[in-house]
């Protein structure tokens, strides 16, 4: 009976226990009801659609500048030798030195000559005085019918070729002279010289090489690639120290030189002296151009597998006024110079160019223009005049 009785209160303790653990998860479970029921609606997050600005190709002149390295040279160089032979009496100038045409540079001793091409002055002037003489006798001689026509012209075949003897004697006399001085052919500068007191020179001596003064000239070097986008007359700057001399091409080489590969250009340079000769100097040159060509800023063309692409706004007609589709666009593109490309296909007048890179910028994207305070202003007007205009349309009871 005992034993009864102790499984009774054991079944009465399991049940109680059963359902003491049913209320508390029946508690639970409304508990989380409750708050389901209660907790306030969570606010969706709106992520705002990328911002962009755009512009449109403009119409322009685009060029590409090449700047080389070049070396500046007088446009004259005279290389002065002595037309006498002798020795060297005296020097009159001396490197660096600024000259005028006709000052002298060097005295040659050459009384030697002089003293030859005296005696051959003075031998012919005898001879001709003597054959004069002789056309002077027979002259009445011949008038009056004692010498004959032949006789006659003989003497006066001798007068003549003894007054060309005369001259020729003169003449070397005078260069003699004349030329133990040696002076300068023209206004410069000495850049050179080789002379040296007591020395011997002959006429094929180079006694010193003078720089005339005016224009120079500068001279560089262009690959075959540049050759083509140069023709005489066309302009070249010359930079050399912060200042800028124009001057314009003067001689293309038609083969490259043997040893560097390049073209030769020379450009005359109006420096007024300012570059010494022999300086180097930067050349700048228009390379390429294009007129009246389609143009992009630079910053509005992206690179992609080798070829380029633009991005176009297309708005939206049925969303805000600042709101639209990107689209990619392939464009083919020319020069650039640094600013701008030309762009040869791809885009129109009308198109809107995105200017402005974001990450979010892809076929398809939804993006919105950037609102300037002109564009802030031209909506304000757009919404004023329509109100005026509903406005208007309601009547004057419209109020009411």
């Amino acid at each position: 009976m005992q034993t009864e009785k102790t499984n009774k209160d054991n079944s009465h303790r399991g049940r109680g226990i059963w359902r003491a653990l049913l209320i508390i998860c029946v508690l639970i479970l409304a508990f989380l009801i409750y708050r389901r029921l209660t907790k306030p609606a969570e606010e969706i997050e709106t992520v705002p659609l990328p911002t962009v600005s755009v512009t449109r190709v403009e119409s322009g002149d685009i060029r590409v500048t090449t700047e080389l390295i070049g070396s500046m040279e007088a446009s004259d160089i005279y290389y002065v030798t002595p037309k006498v032979a002798g020795e060297i009496e005296e020097i009159y100038v001396e490197q660096g030195q600024q000259v005028s045409e006709g000052d002298p540079i060097c005295k040659i001793d050459n009384d030697t000559q002089i003293d030859a091409a005296k005696i051959s002055l003075d031998s012919a002037q005898v001879a001709l005085n003597s054959a004069q003489s002789s056309l002077d006798r027979m002259t009445p001689l011949y008038q009056a019918g004692d010498v004959s026509a032949q006789s006659y012209e003989q003497a006066q075949t001798a007068l003549q070729s003894a007054r060309l003897q005369y001259d020729a004697a003169k003449l070397q006399y005078d260069t003699q002279v004349e030329n133990a001085t040696v002076k300068s052919p023209v206004d410069g500068t000495v850049e050179s010289e080789s002379m040296d007191l007591n020395a011997m020179v002959s006429q094929s001596s180079q006694l010193c090489v003078i720089s005339g003064d005016g224009a120079k000239k500068v001279s560089f070097g262009v690959t075959d690639r540049l050759i083509g986008a140069l023709s005489q007359g066309d302009p070249v700057t010359v930079i050399k120290q912060g200042s800028e001399y124009e001057g314009s091409v003067t001689e293309i080489a038609g083969m490259p030189d043997p040893q560097t590969g390049l073209y030769e250009i020379q450009a005359s340079v109006a420096d007024n002296g300012a570059i010494p000769q022999g300086a180097r100097v930067q050349v700048s040159f228009v390379s390429d151009k294009a007129e009246d060509a389609v143009l992009l800023p630079m910053d509005a063309v992206y690179h992609d597998g080798g070829k380029n692409y633009v991005y176009i706004f297309e708005a939206v007609e049925e969303m805000s006024s600042n709101t639209g589709t990107v689209h990619k666009v392939e464009v083919k593109t020319g020069i650039n110079d640094g600013e701008y490309y030309e762009i040869l296909s791809g885009v129109s007048a009308d198109d809107d160019v995105i200017l402005t890179w974001t990450q979010q910028l892809y076929e398809g994207a939804q993006v919105q223009l950037l609102m300037t305070g002109e564009d802030v202003e031209a909506v304000e007007t757009d919404a004023m005049e329509n109100d005026e205009m509903e406005t208007d349309t309601k009547g004057p009871d419209a109020e009411e």
